[in-house]
Parts: C-alpha cells; structure tokens; sequence
C-alpha cells in the first residue's frame, strides 16, 4: 500500500461477527482522528462477514480485509493484521464491541505525554439485547483515577475466579515500537491479550491505565471469553509455564503474584474435572477431587450463588 502511513493501526480479529460488525466498523470510522487504518483479519469466516464489512465501509480506503484460508483463533488472525500494520500505534479491537469517537485521539494523546509503551483504558460493559444500563468493568476506588499497571498489578490481577475483574480484559493500545520482535502466542484461544502484555511488561514496558471507558464491551453468547474449556486453561498453564525463566530475574511480589496465579489455573483444572464427573454421575471421583483440592469447594457455590442473585434482582 503507497501513501502516508496511518497514525493508529486498529486491528481486529472475525469469525463469523457479521451480525456485530457494521456497527463496530462504523464505531471505528467514526473517530475524531481520522489518520488510521482498520485491518480486519477474518479467520475464514462462513457467514457474510465480508460482504458486511464491505458495505460498512462504503468504500472507504482505510479499512482493509485480510483473508484467511483456514481457521487458526484469534491470535493468529491478530498477527497477520500486525504483520502488516503500518501505524505508530496498534490498537487491539474486537468486532463485536464499540468505541467512543474521541477514543483514539484520546489514548494517542495520553501515550505521547505519558511516554507509555501501551495504553489501557477503562470498559463500558453492556449486554446484547437487554435494556440494562451499561456498567464500568473497573468500579473500585483503585481505579478512579490513571495510573501505572506494574507487572505485579497485571498478574495478581489474573486470578481464575477472582473477586475483581482482570485486567487481561482491557484493549490496549501499543506503540509499534513496544511490539517489534513480539507477537501473540498462537496456541492460545483465551488470555492471548494477557500473555502478550505480561511479556512486554515482563521485558520494561511502560504500561499506562486511564479511567475513562471508551471502550465498549458486548457481552453475549458467542463470546469466546466466556467459554472457557480445558484445553484452554491447559494452554495457559503451558504458557505460563514458559515464562519461568523470565520472572525469575523480577520482584518478588511480581513472583509471587505469578505462583498464585498459576495455583489458580491448577484449581480451575481440578473444577473442570469435578463438574465433568457430576455431569457423569461419577459422584465419588467428584467428591475424591474435592478432597483432593479444597480451594476447589467455594467454586461450586458459584452456581448457586449466581442463580440466587438473578432471582433476586428479577422485576417483580
């Protein structure tokens, strides 16, 4: 491609999101800074992915659309628009979520003054389909207000099943400097966003948190984040695992941060064992895996709980 190259590279990953997609390229093409480029990587989509995104676009030369041949994740799907990336600024967008038209210009800004390696701002999560009103992903006084995310902050707050939201759910918006050398790992279908950052914070990357949310969050069905499986937490323990070496030479609170971390994948993978087992009525494996794991007992409350507070909070 010959011309100037865009400030911001905005890159998303599709697989079959026709039904989400016009609304987040128009979210995109909307922005009060204009000198991007939108790069779709479609992961071999069956739906008309691409035929919506064309009419989205209208024409417009700043969105591009990678094909795939065969279907191969997000990640891989994320690489090949950074492969090609031309902007000074990568900012990671999923196509069934939005964004507030002041947002690039905005992190642009803040990253500039700031001198930070990657930008995160703060999440409005709303559902699909429902009327109800849409809610900060991070409530907590901690963070009302910018700060620095520290390595030790990244994983502690990474936790399976923890209280808080993680932090691995926040956008970034990376300089393209931050980011040569350094791609996603491939084998993972959950928790890529997280790896990648942890790494570059892992290696001194500067990384910057704004309380402002503009960017919005769809939560629905066909989210993949919200079908965590198996070989999902396996892939992340793998690649957790890879990165001993590295945290060895960190501080200590980022080390520990990382063993409970990896403790709590270990649990979520004796949880997953448990549920399969009641699912097959294997009721003494279950319960020998309980006694085996205690951390794994307030889990199965979770259920419960939940259930209880949809009833509660049901109009009457």
């Amino acid at each position: 491609m010959t011309g100037e190259a865009p400030l911001v590279s905005v890159i998303t990953a599709n697989y079959n999101g026709a039904r989400w997609l016009p609304a987040a390229v128009r979210s995109v093409l909307s922005q009060t800074l204009t000198s991007f480029e939108l790069i779709i990587a479609d992961d071999a989509s069956t739906d008309d992915s691409l035929a919506v995104v064309a009419e989205a676009a209208r024409g417009d030369p700043r969105v591009r659309v990678l094909r795939a041949r065969s279907n191969g994740g997000p990640a891989r799907a994320r690489n090949r628009a950074l492969k090609v990336a031309r902007g000074r600024f990568i900012a990671v967008f999923d196509g069934d979520d939005l964004m507030a038209p002041e947002r690039l210009q905005k992190m642009v800004a803040r990253a500039r003054v700031e001198h930070a390696d990657i930008v995160v701002d703060n999440l409005l999560v709303f559902s699909d389909g429902e009327d109800a009103p849409w809610k900060p992903l991070l409530c907590a006084k901690a963070w009302d207000h910018p700060r620095w995310i520290t390595l030790a902050d990244y994983i502690a707050s990474s936790r399976m099943y923890a209280r808080e939201p993680g932090l691995g759910y926040l956008k970034p918006m990376f300089s393209a400097e931050v980011l040569k050398g350094q791609r996603y790992r491939e084998d993972l279908r959950i928790g890529e966003d997280y790896d990648l950052v942890l790494r570059l914070l892992a290696r001194g990357a500067r990384m910057r948190f704004l309380p402002d949310a503009w960017y919005r969050y769809r939560k629905h069905g066909g989210s993949i984040s919200h079908a965590l499986r198996r070989e999902h937490i396996l892939s992340m323990l793998a690649a957790d695992a890879e990165l001993e070496a590295v945290m060895r030479g960190q501080c200590a609170e980022a080390r520990r941060a990382q063993v409970l971390r990896r403790r709590s994948l270990e649990t979520a993978l004796v949880y997953d064992e448990v549920i399969a087992s009641l699912k097959a009525r294997a009721v003494g494996h279950a319960i020998a895996a309980c006694a085996a794991e205690p951390a794994v007992w307030p889990l199965l409350a979770m259920p419960v709980k939940a259930r209880l507070r949809r009833l509660t909070q049901a109009p009457a």
